[in-house]
C-alpha cells in the first residue's frame, strides 16, 4: 500500500478535529484500525474513507453510546456503518435523558416551592395554613425529642431498615403524633421516596395523603407543645395527625436546623 495515497495520523487529526491521542485510543479499542502501519517508524496511516468511521465514533461520543459497543454498528472489513441503528439508539438515549431531566426539573421546582413556603413560615410568628404534598413515612414508636443521642441512634436504625427493604430515602424525618382511639401515640419517622412506595401492607409504613396543614415554626423539639398553640386556632377533633420536622429554609443550618410543627387537618 502506497503511503502517499494515505493520510498520516496527524493529517487525519486535522481534517476530523480529533486529537491524535484520541485516534490512538480508538485503535487500542479496536474500532479504528490503521490501514497501514510503517514497520520501521510505527507511524499510523489511514484511508480517506476512514474519516467516516471517526465521524461515527464522534457521533457515538456525543450521544453517550459506549465505544465498547461501537463494533455493533460498523464493520471495517466490509466496510459499512449502520447509521440507522446508531440514530435509533441515539434517539432512545436522548429521549431517556429528556425524561430524566424533566423529572429533575420537576423535583427542583417542588424544592423551590417548599423553600419559598418555608421562608414564609420562618418569618411568620403566627400559624399559617399550607397545602402540602403526599408523603410515605417509615415509623417506629418513640417518646423523646429530636436532636438527642437516642433519636439519632434510632434514626440511623430506621434508615438502615429502609435500605434493607430496598426503598429509597426521602429528604425528611422527625416526630409524629397519631390518634389512636382517644389517645395520641408518638413515633419517630423517616420519609421514603413516594415512587418506590409499593408495600402498603408493611406495618412500619404510614401513608399520608396531600392535604391542608396548620403550620408553625418552633424554637425547640417537643411535639406535645403543639397543643399550646394549635388549639387556639382549631379544635383537636379536626386534627388527623401532627408532624414535627425540619423547616427547609434557603440557608439551611446543619448544626441547628429550624423546626416546624404541622397539624394535618381532616377534610
Amino acid at each position: 500500500m502506497e503511503k502517499k495515497n494515505l493520510l498520516s495520523i496527524g493529517e487525519l487529526s486535522k481534517i476530523t478535529g480529533v486529537h491524535i491521542k484520541a485516534l490512538r485510543y480508538y485503535d487500542s479499542l479496536g474500532i479504528l484500525t490503521p490501514a497501514f502501519v510503517d514497520p520501521q517508524s510505527g507511524y499510523r496511516y489511514y484511508t480517506f474513507c476512514q474519516k467516516a468511521v471517526v465521524d461515527a465514533i464522534q457521533f457515538c461520543i456525543e450521544l453517550d453510546i459506549p465505544l465498547k459497543h461501537f463494533n455493533e454498528y460498523t464493520n471495517e472489513a466490509a466496510p459499512w456503518i449502520c447509521y440507522k441503528d446508531l440514530v435509533d439508539r441515539g434517539t432512545n438515549l436522548i429521549e431517556e435523558k429528556i425524561q430524566i431531566m424533566q423529572e429533575r426539573l420537576a423535583l427542583l421546582k417542588t424544592m423551590q416551592k417548599e423553600i419559598e413556603r418555608s421562608e414564609q413560615s420562618y418569618q411568620s410568628h403566627a400559624p399559617e395554613m399550607y397545602f402540602l404534598p403526599e408523603r410515605a413515612c417509615w415509623i417506629t414508636p418513640y417518646e423523646s425529642r429530636l436532636g438527642c443521642d437516642e433519636s439519632d441512634e434510632l434514626m440511623k436504625k430506621l434508615i438502615m431498615e429502609i435500605y434493607n427493604h430496598n426503598f429509597r430515602l426521602g429528604n425528611a424525618g422527625g416526630l409524629l403524633l397519631l390518634r389512636q382511639e382517644y389517645n395520641w401515640k408518638q413515633y419517630l419517622f423517616v420519609d421514603i421516596d413516594i415512587k418506590s412506595f409499593t408495600a402498603a401492607a408493611l406495618p412500619e409504613i404510614l401513608y399520608i395523603p396531600a392535604g391542608w396543614y396548620l403550620c408553625k415554626k418552633v424554637e425547640s423539639s417537643n411535639i406535645h407543645n403543639v397543643w399550646n398553640w394549635c388549639l387556639h386556632h382549631i379544635a383537636e377533633k379536626k386534627i388527623e395527625l401532627v408532624i414535627e420536622t425540619e423547616l427547609f429554609v434557603g440557608n439551611y443550618t446543619f448544626s441547628k436546623p429550624v423546626l416546624e410543627q404541622r397539624c394535618f387537618l381532616k377534610e
